[in-house]
């Protein structure tokens, strides 16, 4: 439990507006007034809640007025709080008690914290969705930082390695048949789905006999993660304020780049023996007791649910043009990306000659800075707008992907980072164009199709590369002859794309309803959180405020 005292001495006026009921940060309401005056949450981030103010030897009256005839007063505040983010709450709460205890209570956007009264359901749901894209990423990335090791085992070439990674493409079209699902009975019983799968099938490629089992298996394994992001994006974007969407987007991309960055920290297990990378594969054992705490405490999306009440139209009402502009976008992107992403520790470790742990390390130093820049984009894209941050990233880092395969030495270092960095920046804001372009009810079916037709644009790379580097080409002047694909699309960006930052999603979806504003209606925003599977805030005492 955290806990900010205040004591400063103010004029009439400052203390007479400290002692109104906040609406910065959350909405409160009068708890019990007298001397000291009790506040609770109606609305806001807050598990637990309670805010106490007094006036120092001055009486306050019930309605919370000072007496005329003072001109300098002793303000005093205790308050009480826990926010509502599993897991990652007590750093956050860190930067909150600096925020209860700024006496400026106007309400403003802080870099770390939007303008707009933020609810309880919300920070719950995105903190469990970090938990999520950390799974599914790490299940996602397995096959491609693996299967060098696994081919060395089975006997297989470079260009059956690239053929697996095509053919494990081909679970996406599994997801594809369910994820629509989501649109009718919700996000969560399909991420928890989604989740608990992935975890199943990659266990099962640990026991692998050939390169086809584990193609078979991680092909399902991976389609589930696949999946999985693409329900963790969307429900992140369901709850999301409107001035924070790219940058909350960016941190859920950081969340997702640790988990698959923990593969990178247990790869050296592959240097064991032949048969090393099979304990890779075990690892999401791990994650089954986690998946059922998800389960457990998350709720639902506040859009869904006010979607669902008043059965708001489906696919029907899904405008076209963005839809297919963003597949070209999704499918073109993924054609050079996939071979990009997947075949470059074949080229490390064939070409240039490193191990396991050689590999591991060099991706862990290049990957660990791209961080910074993927929140500076995120934060950049929803004070400028996201479309040329978008574009720029993308064709810089694309460039820099292609000319990698190149290099040795310390330009094999300079151009990975700058590629890892600018693609990292590229890709939560390219992400939220997939969910903000098309109405609730729509947007899991809308995101299966694009799933489906980007992995086959992965799975057609992936192709086109491995004939390429079977006829004699090597793997940088394959990257080169596909270069131009994620370059058009670096054009189409700002040219094509709507202005979508700072938005609301219905102002982009009239077909959606409106959520009510938490200001003005605390009681039916109190209500649609409940309905949404939300717990009420608490006292520090226990009882429900």
């Amino acid at each position: 439990m955290a806990q900010r005292t205040i004591r400063a001495t103010v004029s009439l006026a400052e203390a007479t507006a400290l002692l109104q009921p906040r609406t910065d940060l959350l909405v409160e309401h009068v708890e019990s007034a007298g001397e000291r005056t009790t506040y609770s949450q109606d609305v806001g981030p807050f598990e637990t809640y309670e805010r106490t103010a007094w006036i120092d030897r001055t009486e306050v009256a019930a309605d919370a007025e000072v007496a005329a005839d003072a001109e300098e007063l002793v303000y005093c505040e205790t308050t009480t709080f826990r926010t509502a983010i599993p897991f990652w709450g007590r750093a956050v709460d860190l930067l909150m008690s600096r925020a209860i205890g700024d006496l400026d209570r106007t309400p403003r956007h802080r870099w770390w914290w939007p303008g707009e009264v933020v609810t309880s359901n919300t920070t719950r749901i995105i903190a469990l969705l970090s938990l999520l894209g950390m799974i599914g990423a790490f299940i996602g990335v397995n096959i491609g930082q693996t299967i060098t090791f696994a081919a060395a085992e089975f006997g297989s070439s470079k260009s059956a390695q690239a053929n697996a990674l095509a053919a494990t493409r081909a679970g996406v079209i599994l997801t594809t048949l369910v994820i629509w699902k989501a649109d009718q009975i919700g996000r969560k019983p399909l991420l928890i789905l989604f989740a608990s799968g992935a975890s199943i099938f990659t266990v099962i490629g640990a026991f692998s006999t050939s390169l086809t089992m584990l193609t078979i298996t991680q092909g399902i394994g991976r389609g589930m993660a696949t999946g999985l992001l693409t329900l963790v994006t969307l429900a992140a974007t369901e709850e999301i304020p409107r001035t924070m969407r790219a940058f909350i987007l960016s941190i859920l991309t950081l969340c997702g780049a640790l988990g698959a960055g923990a593969v990178l920290w247990v790869l050296p297990l592959a240097d064991v023996n032949e048969r090393g990378w099979r304990l890779v594969y075990l690892v999401p054992l791990l994650f089954i007791p986690v998946i059922l705490w998800i389960w457990r405490i998350m709720p639902e999306t506040r859009r869904f649910t006010a979607a669902d009440r008043v059965h708001s139209p489906g696919f029907n009402s899904v405008n076209k043009k963005w839809f297919f502009l963003i597949v070209f976008i999704y499918a073109a992107v993924s054609v050079f990306g996939a071979p990009a992403g997947q075949l470059q520790n074949e080229y490390l470790r064939d070409d240039l000659g490193f191990s396991a742990a050689d590999i591991s390390q060099f991706r862990i130093l290049i990957t660990t800075p791209a961080g910074l820049v993927v929140l500076l984009a995120g934060w950049v894209a929803d004070r400028r707008g996201r479309r040329l941050i978008g574009a720029v990233s993308l064709a810089i880092g694309s460039v820099m992907s292609a000319v990698f395969f190149t290099q040795q030495g310390g330009a094999l270092w300079l151009t990975a980072a700058v590629s890892a960095w600018l693609g990292g920046a590229a890709f939560p804001v390219i992400r939220a164009y997939q969910t903000e372009l098309f109405p609730t009810r729509s947007r899991a079916m809308v995101g299966g199709w694009l799933d489906l037709l980007a992995v086959g644009g992965s799975a057609l790379g992936l192709v086109i590369a491995g004939q390429l580097i079977d006829g004699g080409r090597t793997v940088g002047e394959a990257l080169l002859f596909l270069l131009p694909l994620p370059l058009l699309v670096a054009v189409t960006i700002p040219l094509l794309l709507p202005k979508t930052a700072g938005v609301e999603l219905e102002d982009l979806n009239p077909y959606d309803p409106e959520l009510p504003d938490p200001i003005e209606h605390p009681d039916e925003v109190a209500e649609l959180v409940e309905a949404a599977g939300g717990a009420p805030p608490v006292s520090p005492h226990g009882a429900t405020a």
